[in-house]
C-alpha cells in the first residue's frame, strides 16, 4: 500500500498553479479531453515540453507532466454542475487532492472559478467538504438574440495582483462579477479581460483570428483572451488543435487554475446560447 504524500510538495506545486505566470513569459499547455461524452466526460491539463508541435494527442512525445484532472460534479440540473479540479495523481499521489473548482451561476452564461484559500493550503489533504475556497476569476458570455450567428463575446474578471503574483486574500463581500458590474473603471482590485474580436471577411461571410501554428481546427470554442486598452498582448490563448486535442497558452496575470477553469468554460454547454451543443461537445 501506497503511503500519503508528504504535504510539502503538495503545497509547492498548489502555489505554482495558483500563481500568476511571470511576466515576459508563456506556458505551453494541452489540454486532452476523455472520448467518453456527457457525465463520464473528464480532461486532463498536461505541460508541454515545446510549443512547435500542432498536434498532441494523450501519449504524445511531447506532452510533458501531467498537472491537472477534471471531472464534472453532478447539479440539480444537468447544465448546473461544478467541474473540480484534482492535482495529478502522478504530482499528488494517493489520495486525489482537489485544488480547484468551476460553478456555474444561477445566471445563464456566468461562471464563478474558484481555488483554494491560500488560508487554508495547510489543510490540503483534509476532507473536501472542509475547503474553504477562494474566488479567483469570473466569466460572463453576453448574450446573443437566438439564432445569431455572429462570434461569442466574453468578459473575464481577475484580481489585480501584487509581486507575489497571488490573488489577494478575500476581503470583498461582493463577487467578481457583481464588483465588474458596479463599475470596473473605479475599482483599481480587478482586472476586466476581453475575447479579442475577429475579423469578418466579405469574401467567404465568416470571421477569423489568426491563432498561429498552435490551433489548426476551426471552432467557436476558440479564443484569445487581451486586456481591452491592449490588443496586441495575448494573455491567453485556447483553441483546438485536434478532435479531442486543445492547445492552452497562459501568460501574466492568468494563472494555470485561472486559465484552465476560462477554458473549461468555453467547452461547457450553455443552454441559453448553444442550444444544440452537447457537453464537451466535439462537432463545434
Amino acid at each position: 500500500m501506497s503511503s500519503s504524500p508528504s504535504v510539502d510538495p503538495l503545497l509547492q506545486q498548489l502555489r505554482l498553479l495558483c500563481t500568476s505566470v511571470p511576466l515576459a513569459a508563456c506556458t505551453h499547455c494541452r489540454l486532452v479531453r476523455s472520448p467518453e461524452r456527457g457525465a463520464n466526460a473528464t480532461l486532463d491539463l498536461y505541460e508541454e515540453l515545446s510549443a512547435t508541435p500542432t498536434v498532441a494527442p494523450a501519449g504524445d512525445d511531447n506532452l510533458g507532466n501531467h498537472v491537472l484532472h477534471v471531472v464534472k460534479r453532478k447539479g440539480s440540473v444537468p447544465w448546473r454542475g461544478s467541474y473540480d479540479m484534482y492535482l495529478s495523481p502522478s504530482l499528488a499521489g494517493s489520495p486525489s487532492v482537489l485544488v480547484g473548482r468551476v460553478v456555474p451561476t444561477t445566471a445563464g452564461g456566468v461562471y464563478t472559478i474558484l481555488q483554494r484559500s491560500s488560508d487554508y493550503v495547510q489543510t490540503l489533504l483534509t476532507d473536501e467538504s472542509q475547503i474553504q475556497w477562494q474566488e479567483v476569476c469570473a466569466v460572463q458570455y453576453d448574450s446573443h438574440v437566438l439564432g445569431s450567428t455572429g462570434p461569442r463575446e466574453m468578459t473575464v474578471v481577475v484580481h489585480a495582483v501584487d509581486d507575489s503574483g497571488l490573488p489577494p486574500l478575500a476581503t470583498e463581500t461582493k463577487s467578481l462579477i457583481d464588483r465588474y458590474r458596479s463599475g470596473a473603471d473605479t475599482d483599481p482590485g480587478i482586472i476586466p479581460l476581453i475575447n479579442k474580436p475577429p475579423i469578418f471577411i466579405s469574401e467567404t461571410a465568416s470571421y477569423a483570428l489568426d491563432f498561429g501554428p498552435r490551433i489548426t481546427t476551426r471552432s467557436v470554442k476558440n479564443f484569445q483572451l487581451i486586456h481591452p486598452h491592449d490588443k496586441d498582448y495575448i494573455i491567453m490563448q485556447f483553441g483546438k488543435s485536434g478532435l479531442d486535442s486543445f492547445a492552452l497558452d497562459i501568460r501574466f496575470p492568468m494563472s494555470p487554475i485561472m486559465a484552465l477553469g476560462v477554458a473549461i468554460t468555453s467547452l461547457d454547454r450553455k443552454v441559453i446560447y448553444n442550444l444544440a451543443l452537447p457537453f464537451f461537445s466535439s462537432d463545434h
